[in-house]
């Protein structure tokens, strides 16, 4: 009898470490999927909250890659230095945020949906989400945009050489150093490919030169939004994007005045790093080491058409002005130098 009794206790003993055993496993899994889900959500609204200037940025870069379709005979060599304005749209200050399109939050105010705000807008008055995990609701305040409303443009500076390289064929190559705009700093580096197509043909008498571009440019770039009064972290934004410029140009063969034009298809990717652009208003550590740092990718693509005018000031010295008439519309200032 005393070794039932004895069985008795061991059969007990492990039917309560496998019920602890369960319910630790349960609470892991809970967790996982909570961490997962969370993860999940920040990088949804990062990539809403970020696509406007992701598109400003690749249309803003990929400006200032040609003035003429004519290309340089074998070692003709030009160097250019590039100024453009991309004009901010401030109609993408905003997007809706549907809480029902997310995992594990909602509205303070008990709403559905409402408009908040991009990296160009602003929340007046400040946006709150919450997040309920183990009984705990934690206040999260969405980032803000662009505060100075002031703020409508982007501008941007590279230095740009091209040189004949073989039949009908130039190689370009662009560079810009670390330079910061108000509170926006920008390096970028790139390289392409122009080829004269109407080389190819008899084309004396005809009154236009055509050729086909395609370009890469690699831009980083760092929005720096100040510092966190919850966390003490820096807060901003780290993006690192590759973009590619498919274009047909074509340009007249006046003598010293000309006109240029094209057409882009434009792709990009970008990865952007947020940093600590969330407040978590409380002491979760848990919410507030998982809204630090993240990442988001972006992927995006558009058409611009591009109108410029090229004067011959000086011998191998000419001043072009273009514009391009995309959703994010962009002026250019190019000044070139060309060694035979």
């Amino acid at each position: 009898m005393n070794g039932g009794i004895f069985i008795s206790i061991k059969m007990k003993k492990l039917l309560f470490t496998l019920v602890l055993i369960s319910t630790f496993a349960q609470a892991q899994n809970e967790l996982t999927t909570f961490i997962e889900e969370t993860y999940a959500d920040a990088q949804k609204f990062g990539k809403a909250y970020i696509d406007p200037a992701v598109i400003g940025v690749m249309y803003n870069v990929n400006s200032g890659w040609y003035h003429s379709a004519k290309a340089k005979d074998f070692l003709e060599f030009d160097i250019a230095i590039t100024g453009n304005v991309t004009l901010i749209k401030r109609d993408r200050a905003t997007f809706n945020m549907n809480v029902n399109d997310y995992n594990n939050i909602r509205f303070s105010d008990g709403s559905t949906q409402k408009q908040v705000a991009t990296i160009f807008g602003i929340n007046n008055p400040d946006v709150v989400v919450l997040l309920d995990y183990d009984g705990e609701t934690t206040e999260i305040q969405l980032p803000q945009g662009i505060e100075d409303e002031s703020v409508n443009n982007a501008p941007n500076m590279m230095l740009q050489g091209s040189v004949g390289v073989f039949k009908a064929t130039e190689l370009k190559l662009r560079f810009s150093p670390k330079i910061k705009f108000d509170n926006v700093t920008k390096e970028l580096y790139g390289f392409g490919l122009q080829h004269e197509v109407t080389r190819w043909f008899d084309t004396e008498n005809f009154p236009l030169d055509v050729s086909a571009l395609i370009g890469f440019t690699n831009v980083k770039g760092f929005y720096e939004a100040g510092i966190s009064d919850e966390s003490q972290l820096e807060q901003g934004l780290d993006i690192d994007m590759q973009t590619w410029n498919f274009a047909a140009i074509t340009s007249t063969k006046w003598e010293k005045f000309n006109l240029y034009g094209g057409v882009s298809y434009l792709t990009a990717t970008s990865e952007n790093k947020f940093r600590g652009l969330y407040d978590v208003l409380g002491n979760n550590e848990l919410i507030q080491e998982l809204l630090n740092e993240f990442t988001v990718e972006n992927k995006s693509n558009g058409i611009s058409g591009t109108l410029g005018v090229s004067y011959e000031a000086l011998k191998n010295l000419k001043i072009n002005v273009g514009g391009y008439l995309q959703e994010f519309p962009n002026f250019e200032v190019i000044v070139t130098y060309r060694i035979k």
